[in-house]
C-alpha cells in the first residue's frame, strides 16, 4: 500500500524523535572523560602554538626587536605593542637592561628576576598563575615574553577571581593544569616539541558543551514524539472516534509527565537551574519550575487538541433535547471556567510568593532566564482559559437553550460573585475577567465570521490589566512577608557571620609579632601605625563594622588617647553584661543592644611571659544601608544581608525617641505617629510621601520602623504595557506554532500546500489591516532606530560622566596630596607615612595607590591585592607611559582589569614645591563598572517601558487611522453590494473633491448607466422570455387540444350517423377530455408558480425536518430508498422559504426516481455537512445519469429529458436555492448516477 506524504512525515517524526532521544542518551553514555579532555586540550594546544609563533616572529624581526629596546624611551611604540599584542593576543613583554626592568606591558607580573629564568621556552608559576615564558637575551638586553596559561590564586575563589584557564586559550572551564601525580592527562608541548605542562579534567566536571547538545536533542526528540501522537490522535478523531483520540493523547501526556517525575529525565540527566527546587517548589507534582513548565505545556497541548476538534464533541441526544439538563450543564461549565480562573490566580501567586524568581519587570534587563520562564507559564495559563472558554462555548451550543438563557446564567453568577467580593475582598480582577469571558464566549455564540482586531486588542488589554494588578498586589504581599523577618533581625544582636570572622581575627592578632614590637616601643610609636596595621585585618565581612582601637600599657593605663575608656569598663562587661562568642577566647558580645551588634575583644600582649600591654578592639555594626566604597574583591559575593536591606529605610525608637535611622526616608524625632502593637507587625501608609511603614515593637519601650517606597502609577503603567506587549508577542509566536502543527496534521501536507496556504492567507489580509501593519511597523522601526541612537548616546554620556567624575576626583586628590607634601617636598616610606596615607584616603573617601617616579608601588589602601600577588607592584604600563614618558598631567584608563573585574582608574603626577614630579598617585574606581551596568540597565529598561507605552498608543492610533482611511472604501463596498440589476440604486453623496470623490463620481455615473441598461435589458429579456414562454405555452396547449379536437369530431360524426356505440364512445372520450383538461390545468399551474418565483416568505428554519418531510412523500414508493446522513455538529438553521425548499427536495427526489429504470432499485443518499459559515447538502442517486451533451441545459426553463413534463422542475430548484442565498451544482456520469451539491448560508 502506498503511503501518503502526510503519513510518511508523521512516521518520520516518530522515528526522528526516537533517534534524537537515543543520540542524546548515547552522548552521555559513550562520551568518555578522555574524549572531552582530548577535545578541549587540542584547542588549547593549537591556540598556544599560535601565540608561540607570534613571539617567534617578533624575535625574528630585527626591526621589531630594535623598537622593543626603545619601548621605555619611545612610549608611542610601547603603546602600539600593548594594543596589538597584549589586548588582542594576550602576550606580555618585560624588557631588562643589565638585569634592570625597563619596560613592562602588564602589572599582573612585574617582579621577576631574569637571572632565575632559563633561556628559551619554559613554564613558571608566578604566585597568581601559570605562564609560558620566552626568554631571549641579546647583549645587555633581556626580553621576557609571558603567555598566561591559567590563573592560580593563593586564596579561595571569589566572584572576581577564578582558577580557570586563560579565556584566550580556551573558554571552556572543563580543564585545569595537572600535577605530576595525576593520571589521564593530556600533554601540552611547545613548538619545538618540548613538554610544557599537562592538562586534566576538573574533578566533578560537567561538560556544558555536550550537556547543551544532549538537552536540545532530548527536547527536540520529545517534541517530535508529541507531534507524532498528536497527528495520530487527530487521524483517529477525523475517523469519528474523538473520545478515544482524546483519551489516548491524555494517557500519553500523563505517562510522559509521571514517568519524568519518577525517573527525573530532565532534572537528573541535565544540570538545569530550572529544575532546582531552591528556585521554586510547590508540591510533588510541581517540585521545580521546570516541572511546572512541562505540566503547563502538556496541559496546553491537550487543550489545543480539544480546541482543534471541538466540533466533534457531542452530547447524547436526550441531553440535547432536555432544556433543564442543558441549563444545568451551562451553569456547571461557567462555574468550571471560573474555578480555572481562580486556579490561574493561585498559580500567579505561587510563582511570585513561593519562589526566588526575580520578577522586577520595571528593570527588564535584570530579568533572568527563570523570570522569562515564569512569564511564559503565565501566558500559557491565560491561553488555557481562552481555549477552555472556546471549547466549552462551542460544546454548549448543542444544548436546547437560547443565548438569552446563557446571559441570564452568566449575569446570575456574576452578581453572586460580585456580592461575595463586596463582603470579602473586592477588586477589579473578577470584573475584568468576566468581561474577557463574555467577549470570547460571545464570539462563539453569535458566530461572528470576521476577525476583529479591536476585540482581540480589548482582550489582550484586559488580560494585561488583570496581570498587572495581580503582579503589583502579590509582589507587595511578598515584600511585606520579607519585611517582617527583617524587622525581627534588626532587633536581634546575633550575627553568625561576624562571630565566625571574629573567631579567626582573634587568633590572627595573637600570633602577629607586630604587636610585640609596637608595645615594646610604645612611647615612640605613632598610634596611627597601630590603626593602619589592624585595618588590614578588618576586611571581608568585618568591613560592615565600625571599629575603635584602645591600647593600654602593662598598668592598664590608656596610651596616646586620654579620652579612651578605662580598661575596667571592658573587664566589668566580661563579668556582667556580655557573653564570650563561640569559638574565640578573646571576643565578647555585649548584651541588650538594640538595632545593632556590639562586640569587643581584649587581647593581652605578652613577650617571654611578661605583660607588655593590652589591646582592646571594639566593633559596632554600621547602618543597614551602608555601602562600602570598595567591593570585597577577595571575599565571597555580596552577602544576602546587603541585598535584603537594599531599598529599605530603617528607624529605631526607644521610648518614642529616635535613636538611629538609615535610608532615604526622613523619620520624625518623635515616634508617636507610629502606632505599633507589642510583638506584632502593623503596616501603615504615608500618603504624602508615598511610603509604607512596617512597625514592630519587640518591647513596650522599643520600636522598629522599616519603610519602603510604594509602587507609583508610572511603574503600574509600565507593568501594564509590558504584559500587553508580552501577550501580543506570545500570541503571534503561538499562532505560528499552532499553524505549523495543524499543517502537519493535514492528510495532504506538503511543501507546496504549506506555501499555497501562506499565499492564500496573505492575500486574505484586508487593506485596512495592511495599513495598520505598515503604520505599526514604521513606528516600530523608527523607535528601534531612535532607541539605538539614544542608547549609543547615553552610553557615551554615562561613560563621559564617569570619566569626568573620576577626573575631578583625581585632581582634588592630587591637589590635596601635593599640599600635604608641599613643605618637605619628599615622600617618606615608613610606617608613619603609610598610616598618614591611609588617613588621607579615608578623609578623601577614596582608594589610592602611590607610586614612585620609576612606577614602583610605595603605598596602597588595599595591600592584600599586592600581598597575595594578585597584581605586581608596578604601575599600569599605559598610565606610566602617558605620565612619565609623554608628561601628561593625568591619565584615565577605563579598561583596567583585576581577575574578571573591569574598572576605571585615574592617575596623576604628584609635584613638589619646585614643580618636580616626585610620585604618581592612582585612583582605582573598582565599583564604576557595576555602577555603569546599573545605570545603563535602568535607562534601557525605562526606555523599553516608555516605548512599550508608545507602541500601545500607536497600535490604537493605527486602528483609528486605518478605519478612517478605509471607511470611504467600506462605504463604497456596501453601496456596491446593494447594487442589483432591476432595482433602483441610490447615488453616493461625497462632498470632497479628492481621489475618493472621483471614484464615487464614476460610481454614480456607472449606476445611472447601469439602471438605464437594466431597464433596456429587462424589457428585452421580458419580451424574449414572453416569446419563448408563448411558444412553449402554445406547444404545451396544442398537445392536449389536438386529441380534444379529434375526439369532438369523432363524437360529432357518431352522433350524426346515429352510431349505436355512441354512448360507449362518449364515455370514453369524456374521460380522455377530462385528462387533457387536467393536463392543461397542470401546465397553467406550473407556469403560474414559476412566474411567481421572486415572491417568497423568508423565515429561520431547520433544514433537516424539511428534508425528512420531502422524504415521507416517497417513503412508500416501490423500489425507492431514501437515506439521510446528518454529519453536522449542530442544528442547521437557514433563512429561506419553507414551501420553496420543500418543493426543491420534492423535485430532486422525483427527478431521481423518474431517471431510474423500472426494474432497478432506486437509492437516494442525502448527506449534510457544515462549517462556520455554510451548510452543504449532497443528493446522490444511482440512476442512469445525464448525458454530457445535455448537462449545460439542465437548469434552463422548459428543458426536459423526459417525454412528458414542462422542464420547469430543476429551473425552479435553482431559483429557489439562489433565493435562499445559496448555490447549486451537479456532477453526473453515464451509469453512475447524478449528485447535486447544494450550498446554503447559515442564518
Amino acid at each position: 500500500m502506498k503511503l501518503s506524504f502526510g503519513v510518511k512525515i508523521r512516521f518520520l517524526l516518530f522515528v526522528l524523535g526516537c533517534c534524537l532521544i537515543a543520540t542524546s542518551i548515547s552522548l552521555s553514555r559513550f562520551t568518555t572523560k578522555n574524549e572531552l579532555l582530548d577535545r578541549d586540550a587540542k584547542e588549547i594546544q593549537e591556540n598556544l602554538l599560535i601565540k608561540e609563533k607570534a613571539v617567534q616572529d617578533f624575535l625574528a624581526d630585527k626591526q621589531q626587536v630594535a623598537l622593543a629596546r626603545q619601548f621605555h624611551l619611545k612610549p608611542e611604540h610601547a603603546i602600539r605593542f600593548i594594543t596589538t599584542y597584549r589586548k588582542i593576543n594576550g602576550i606580555n613583554l618585560l624588557t631588562y637592561q643589565n638585569n634592570q626592568l625597563k619596560f613592562w606591558s602588564t602589572y599582573k607580573v612585574s617582579d621577576i628576576d631574569p637571572l632565575g629564568i632559563k633561556e628559551g621556552i619554559s613554564v613558571l608559576y608566578l604566585l597568581n598563575g601559570w605562564y609560558e615564558v620566552f626568554k631571549s637575551t641579546q647583549g645587555n638586553f633581556t626580553f621576557i615574553f609571558l603567555i598566561s596559561i591559567q590563573s592560580q590564586y593563593q586564596f579561595k575563589e571569589t566572584q572576581y577571581f577564578k582558577n580557570d584557564l586563560d579565556p584566550l586559550l580556551s573558554k571552556s572551564r572543563l580543564l585545569t593544569i595537572a600535577s605530576f601525580t595525576d593520571k589521564d592527562i593530556y600533554t601540552i608541548k611547545s613548538s619545538d616539541d618540548k613538554f610544557l605542562f599537562g592538562l586534566k579534567v576538573k574533578p566533578g566536571y560537567i561538560d556544558s558543551y555536550y550537556s547543551n547538545t544532549q538537552l536540545w536533542m532530548f527536547i527536540a526528540g520529545i517534541a517530535c514524539i508529541c507531534m507524532f501522537f498528536n497527528s495520530l490522535c487527530s487521524y483517529i478523531a477525523r475517523r469519528g472516534h474523538i473520545a478515544w483520540a482524546t483519551f489516548l493523547l491524555l494517557f500519553f501526556f500523563l505517562a510522559f509527565r509521571l514517568s519524568d517525575l519518577y525517573f527525573g529525565w530532565f532534572n537528573h540527566r541535565f544540570a538545569l537551574e530550572l529544575f532546582d527546587p531552591k528556585i521554586y517548589a510547590d508540591s510533588s507534582l510541581m517540585p521545580s519550575l521546570g516541572d511546572f513548565l512541562l505540566n503547563v505545556v502538556v496541559a496546553t497541548w491537550l487543550l489545543l487538541f480539544m480546541f482543534n476538534h471541538k466540533a466533534q464533541y457531542q452530547f447524547p441526544g436526550w441531553v440535547k433535547k432536555n432544556k433543564a439538563v442543558g441549563l444545568c450543564i451551562q451553569a456547571l461549565l461557567m462555574v468550571f471556567i471560573g474555578w480555572i480562573g481562580w486556579q490561574t490566580d493561585d498559580i500567579f501567586f505561587g510563582l511570585i510568593y513561593n519562589s526566588k524568581i526575580n520578577f522586577d519587570i520595571i528593570n527588564i534587563l535584570k530579568l533572568s532566564g527563570t523570570s522569562w520562564v515564569g512569564i511564559v507559564i503565565l501566558c500559557l495559563a491565560w491561553f488555557q482559559i481562552y481555549l477552555i472558554t472556546i471549547v466549552s462555548a462551542t460544546v454548549s451550543m448543542q444544548l436546547n437553550i437560547t443565548n438569552r438563557d446563557r446571559i441570564v446564567i452568566f449575569l446570575a453568577g456574576f452578581l453572586g460573585v460580585f456580592v461575595y467580593k463586596l463582603v470579602v475582598d473586592f477588586n477589579a480582577f473578577f470584573i475584568v475577567f468576566a468581561l474577557v469571558l463574555f467577549i470570547v464566549a460571545r464570539a462563539v455564540y453569535v458566530q461572528e465570521k470576521t476577525f476583529s482586531i479591536g476585540l482581540f486588542a480589548i482582550v489582550f488589554f484586559c488580560l494585561a490589566f488583570n496581570t498587572s494588578i495581580k503582579y503589583t498586589k502579590y509582589k507587595d504581599i511578598k515584600e511585606r512577608s520579607l519585611r517582617e523577618p527583617l524587622a525581627t533581625r534588626v532587633q536581634s544582636s546575633y550575627d553568625p557571620s561576624a562571630i565566625v570572622a571574629l573567631g579567626i581575627l582573634g587568633d590572627e592578632l595573637v600570633n602577629d609579632g607586630f604587636f610585640t614590637k609596637y608595645f615594646s616601643n610604645i612611647q615612640t610609636t605613632n598610634p596611627a601605625v597601630l590603626k593602619n596595621h589592624i585595618k588590614d585585618y578588618l576586611d571581608g565581612y568585618l568591613t560592615r563594622y565600625d571599629y575603635q582601637i584602645y591600647p593600654y600599657n602593662s598598668s592598664g593605663l590608656a596610651i596616646a588617647n586620654p579620652d579612651s575608656p578605662p580598661i575596667s569598663k571592658y573587664k566589668n562587661l566580661v563579668e556582667v553584661g556580655s557573653v564570650k562568642i563561640e569559638g574565640s577566647n578573646y571576643f565578647y558580645q555585649v548584651n541588650n543592644t538594640f538595632g545593632y551588634q556590639d562586640y569587643f575583644g581584649i587581647i593581652s600582649i605578652v613577650d617571654k611571659g611578661s605583660l607588655l600591654g593590652t589591646l582592646v578592639l571594639e566593633l559596632r555594626s554600621k547602618p543597614y544601608n551602608y555601602n562600602n566604597r570598595l567591593p570585597d574583591l577577595l571575599g565571597d559575593q555580596k552577602q544576602a544581608r546587603d541585598q535584603e536591606f537594599k531599598g529599605y529605610s530603617i528607624a529605631l525608637y526607644s521610648n518614642k525617641k529616635l535613636l538611629n535611622q538609615s535610608g532615604n526616608y526622613t523619620y520624625p524625632l518623635d515616634g508617636s505617629i507610629f502606632k505599633g502593637k507589642l510583638d506584632d507587625f502593623v503596616v501603615t501608609n504615608d500618603p504624602d510621601l508615598h511610603y509604607s511603614h512596617l512597625i514592630y515593637k519587640p518591647s513596650a519601650s522599643k520600636m522598629i520602623v522599616i519603610s519602603k517606597e510604594k509602587v507609583d502609577y508610572v511603574e503600574r503603567l509600565a507593568a501594564l504595557s509590558f504584559f500587553f506587549l508580552v501577550f501580543i508577542i506570545f500570541s503571534l509566536v503561538l499562532y505560528g506554532l499552532i499553524w505549523l502543527i495543524k499543517s502537519l496534521d493535514d492528510d495532504k501536507v506538503g511543501w507546496f500546500s504549506i506555501n499555497r496556504s501562506l499565499m492564500i492567507n496573505a492575500n486574505k489580509i484586508l487593506y485596512k489591516t495592511r495599513i495598520q501593519v505598515v503604520i505599526v511597523l514604521s513606528v516600530v522601526a523608527t523607535l528601534v532606530v531612535v532607541g539605538w541612537v539614544t542608547y549609543y548616546y547615553m552610553d557615551k554620556e554615562y561613560r563621559g560622566q564617569q570619566d569626568l567624575l573620576i577626573k575631578d576626583k583625581i585632581r582634588k586628590v592630587q591637589q590635596n596630596f601635593e599640599k600635604q607634601i608641599f613643605n618637605n617636598g619628599t615622600i617618606a616610606n615608613d610606617e608613619n607615612a603609610v598610616a598618614e596615607f591611609n588617613n588621607f584616603a579615608d578623609i578623601n573617601n577614596a582608594d589610592l595607590n602611590l607610586y614612585d617616579v620609576d612606577g614602583n608601588l610605595l603605598m596602597t589602601t588595599y595591600p592584600k591585592l599586592y600581598n597575595y600577588k594578585v597584581i605586581g607592584r608596578k604601575m599600569g604600563p599605559l598610565a606610566y607611559a602617558y605620565l612619565h614618558s609623554l608628561n601628561r598631567s593625568e591619565y584615565i584608563n577605563s579598561e583596567e582589569k583585576i581577575g574578571t573585574l573591569t574598572y576605571a582608574a585615574a592617575y596623576a603626577p604628584v609635584r613638589n614645591a619646585q614643580n618636580k614630579t616626585v610620585a604618581y598617585i592612582g585612583l582605582p574606581n573598582y565599583s564604576n563598572e557595576e555602577e555603569y551596568s546599573d545605570k545603563i540597565a535602568l535607562f534601557v529598561s525605562n526606555l523599553i517601558n516608555i516605548y512599550a507605552l508608545v507602541f500601545v498608543a500607536i497600535g490604537v492610533l493605527a486602528v483609528f487611522l486605518a478605519n478612517q482611511i478605509t471607511s470611504p472604501l467600506t462605504f463604497i463596498q456596501e453601496s456596491i453590494s446593494k447594487t442589483k440589476i432591476g432595482q433602483r440604486s441610490e447615488p453616493i453623496v461625497w462632498r470632497r473633491h479628492d481621489e475618493i470623490g472621483s471614484l464615487i463620481k464614476e460610481y454614480n455615473n456607472m449606476i445611472a448607466a447601469l439602471e438605464e441598461s437594466a431597464l433596456k435589458l429587462a424589457r428585452s429579456e421580458r419580451e424574449s422570455a414572453w416569446r419563448e414562454m408563448a411558444k412553449q405555452v402554445a406547444h404545451e396547449i396544442k398537445n392536449p387540444l389536438t386529441p380534444l379536437k379529434l375526439g369532438v369530431q369523432l363524437l360529432d360524426k357518431s352522433w350524426r350517423e346515429k352510431d349505436p356505440n355512441f354512448e360507449l364512445k362518449f364515455n370514453k372520450f369524456s374521460k380522455s377530455f377530462i385528462e387533457q383538461i387536467e393536463s392543461l390545468s397542470k401546465i397553467a399551474s406550473e407556469f403560474s408558480n414559476f412566474a411567481k418565483m421572486p415572491d417568497m416568505n423568508l423565515e429561520k428554519l431547520d433544514i433537516v425536518p424539511v428534508i425528512e418531510q420531502a422524504r415521507e412523500v416517497y417513503k412508500n414508493t416501490e423500489n425507492v430508498e431514501i437515506n439521510v446522513f446528518n454529519k453536522t455538529d449542530h442544528d442547521i438553521r437557514l433563512l429561506a422559504d419553507h414551501d420553496q425548499l420543500l418543493r426543491t427536495f420534492n423535485n430532486l427526489f422525483k427527478n431521481a426516481i423518474e431517471a431510474m429504470d423500472s426494474h432497478t432499485h432506486c437509492i437516494i443518499n442525502v448527506s449534510l455537512y457544515n462549517d462556520d459559515l455554510r451548510a452543504y447538502i449532497e443528493v446522490k442517486d444511482n440512476g442512469q445519469g445525464i448525458p454530457e451533451m445535455l448537462q449545460d441545459k439542465i437548469f434552463v426553463p422548459n428543458f426536459t429529458t423526459k417525454t412528458s413534463g414542462t422542464g420547469l422542475g430543476l429551473a425552479f430548484v435553482k431559483q429557489a436555492i439562489e433565493n435562499a442565498g445559496g448555490t447549486i451544482r451537479f456532477t453526473s456520469g453515464s451509469g453512475t448516477g447524478t449528485t447535486f451539491y447544494l450550498s446554503l448560508k447559515l442564518a
